[in-house]
């Protein structure tokens, strides 16, 4: 599986940068860290995100923290899904996000990996699940609706459709064979990968 992974932003000004580590903890059990870096031309001026998601060894969400930098101005935001669905954001709880089980960050396609390497998926058969959706510059959090499709079962690149149940949004995701985003159209397109 590629370790360090780079997109390029393709309608506006940006990339990101993700670094994959995986580990085995005392108790045995696996981990993943995923930690990005995007760096993006968000209306006049330049907007730096950082962030550090866990996951456990099936892609499940355990925790995250971002922090962004914006004219000259830091705002972090820490969010956590304990192991019983308890879900905080910045040390409050949020009851709102207790049917969610992923993240899901606007300004990268990382968390598109999520879902699509934790649900199990049959060509043509919508998966609905619900995600703390993170909203950038603004890093307010939210649970929002979305579903995800196989639209091919080749071995790699497979296609995902992505949908917004609240939106309408749609998009159809072309992933490598460990489900990490190589285009989502006129948005994001992988430009390198390191393993």
């Amino acid at each position: 599986m590629p370790e360090d992974i780079v997109w390029e932003w393709l309608d506006r000004t940006g990339l990101e940068h993700l670094s994959l580590e995986y580990s085995s903890l005392e108790t045995g059990a696996e981990a993943i860290t995923a930690s990005g870096l995007v760096l993006v031309q968000l209306g006049p001026d330049p907007l730096r995100i950082s962030y550090e998601v866990e996951l456990d060894g099936g892609w499940g969400f355990r925790r995250a923290r971002l922090v962004v930098e914006r004219d000259g101005a830091t705002k972090p935001l820490a969010v956590e899904r304990s192991a019983d669905g308890r879900w905080s954001v910045d040390g409050w709880s949020r009851p709102d996000l207790s049917a969610c089980v992923d993240i899901d960050i606007m300004a990268s396609p990382f968390t598109n990996t999520l879902p699509i390497r934790r649900l199990s998926f049959e060509p043509g058969r919508p998966q609905a699940i619900q995600v703390a959706y993170i909203r950038v510059p603004e890093l307010t959090v939210e649970p929002s609706a979305q579903d995800y499709t196989l639209l091919d079962v080749p071995d790699a690149p497979r296609r995902f459709r992505y949908r917004s149940l609240a939106s309408g949004f749609t998009a159809d995701l072309t992933v490598d064979g460990e489900g990490l985003v190589l285009d989502y159209p006129g948005i994001w397109r992988r430009r390198s990968a390191r393993g």
